[in-house]
């Protein structure tokens, strides 16, 4: 009897580590949806408020208050990369830069810039 209790006891302390390897993947993953959905709604206000810029640039500032409250916490989510261009089009909305903002590859350079943090797959934790 005690070579069944020694086989049982090894088989449960398998299952064990299995099912705690299982619960954490599932937790990692969570976290990993969680954050690039956060991530994702900072991507979206930004595109949003550069497309805006150029085609109502006469109440940018109401725009900018709107955009600044959706990015506020992008700090907390982002390198400093990340950072540094919502501070770059901050200043530039402030400074009245209808230039900047016209610029066509304005909307693909805020993608780039995003890129590294909204591919699911390899998303940066």
């Amino acid at each position: 009897m005690t070579p069944f209790l020694s086989i049982a006891t090894l088989f449960l302390s398998v299952a064990v580590v299995v099912i705690a390897t299982l619960q954490w993947r599932v937790a990692r993953n969570k976290l990993r949806l969680d954050l690039f959905d956060r991530r994702y709604k900072v991507y979206e206000a930004t595109v949003r408020f550069v497309r805006v810029s150029v085609q109502d640039f006469a109440h940018l500032d109401q725009h900018l208050s709107a955009f600044n409250d959706e990015t506020s916490n992008a700090e907390f989510l982002f390198d400093t990369d990340v950072v540094n261009f919502l501070e770059q089009i901050r200043q530039r909305a402030q400074n009245n830069d209808g230039i900047w903002f016209s610029d066509p590859d304005r909307i693909t350079a805020t993608t780039k810039t995003f890129a590294p943090y909204l591919g699911f797959p390899n998303i940066k934790i």
